[in-house]
């Protein structure tokens, strides 16, 4: 079954689709759903998903059979052209492969907690955060942060380097399982909630950052709505959940390296804010980039401040044109995505 097959089938049972590259987003309406990026199709099987509902991955024919309320072959057969269920679960097999690790693997974490304290992280934060120094396997002598999916399953880790001679060839940062798959932190539970994605919920704001480094300073400093894109570059899986929320404000706040030859963080943001641009109203995005190189460079006051300063829907920067028409004449962004910002902001 061609895409063009899976679309008419959507159209027909009455979906309103939005173009999203390999897949589709719109509402729930096989629940009655009015978020119009709840559920997430991809155009070569099928394959979708419910993130209001946090459903894992599911055949094409699941979709069919709970939008029409029958199981029956005859009725599923109007929508569905050829052997479509044997594709959709190849490829559902495909999504749901990353690795699973038990919740037992944290019991071999220790709850040394110096190595950041030092650094002036509340010991609270990492605490809720369920993380700990490894003593063993691929992250030993590494501060260990477990990545939790929207089923409450651990599908990674994230390690911090603690060797106090460090090796050159051994980097800061090890990531175990698939970064574009994480949004984090905000399917951990503290005190048996979801109390980071509560935050984001309430506030109806974010803010992007660059590492789990960050997010200890903001956590440290009570701000909790904030999640690491573990990058510059933020992916589409948490594009799609940010969609889902229904937010008010993004800000993009990568690092700040003013001091360098080229300010990589700012072009990271000027590219990710020319991307998120086809999905978000101008209004709702914003470059809130930290004061120094990055949050763990600054003290809880400077933190404060920061946040105090924060764009509004009313008094969004005015100079984002300018700044990507000077990395566009250094050539540290395309002319694609400088007429993209161009035409959505001026």
């Amino acid at each position: 079954m061609e895409a063009s097959d899976i679309h008419s089938a959507l159209i027909k049972m009455g979906y309103r689709l939005k173009d999203f590259g390999n897949h589709w987003r719109t509402n729930a309406l096989y629940r009655g759903g009015e978020n119009p990026t709840a559920l997430l199709i991809y155009k070569d099987s099928g394959v979708w998903t419910d993130f209001v509902k946090n459903t894992p991955s599911m055949p094409f024919k699941e979709l069919v059979s709970a939008t029409i309320k029958s199981n029956d072959s005859n009725d599923i057969s109007k929508y569905i052209q050829g052997s479509l269920e044997t594709l959709s679960s190849a490829h559902v097999e495909k999504i749901s492969s990353e690795k699973i690790y038990p919740d037992s693997v944290l019991e071999k974490l220790l709850p040394h907690y110096s190595f950041y304290e030092s650094r002036g992280v509340d010991k609270d934060v990492l605490i809720n955060l369920k993380s700990g120094l490894a003593t063993e396997g691929s992250m030993l002598q590494r501060y260990v942060f477990p990545i939790y999916n929207e089923l409450g399953q651990i599908h990674g880790f994230s390690g911090r380097d603690m060797n106090p001679n460090p090796n050159k060839d051994r980097p800061k940062w090890k990531h175990v399982g698939r970064k574009t798959n994480w949004i984090y932190p905000c399917f951990v539970k503290s005190d048996g909630e979801f109390k980071f994605l509560d935050s984001i919920r309430q506030s109806k704001e974010v803010f992007l950052i660059e590492s789990i480094g960050d997010l200890l300073a903001l956590h440290s400093a009570g701000i909790f709505n904030c999640i690491p894109i573990f990058g510059t570059s933020i992916s589409s899986k948490l594009l799609c959940f940010l969609l889902s929320l229904d937010l008010d404000m993004v800000h993009i706040s990568l690092n700040n390296d003013f001091d360098k030859d080229k300010n990589r963080g700012e072009i990271g943001a000027i590219k990710n804010l020319s991307k998120m641009s086809n999905y978000f109203d101008k209004h709702k995005l914003s470059i809130h980039l930290p004061t120094k190189n990055d949050f763990g460079d600054m003290n809880t006051a400077e933190i404060y401040e920061w946040d105090e300063k924060k764009p509004t829907a009313s008094n969004i920067s005015i100079d984002i044109v300018q700044k990507s028409k000077s990395l566009l004449k250094n050539g540290d962004i395309n002319s694609s995505c400088y007429k993209k910002i161009e035409k959505t902001f001026i």
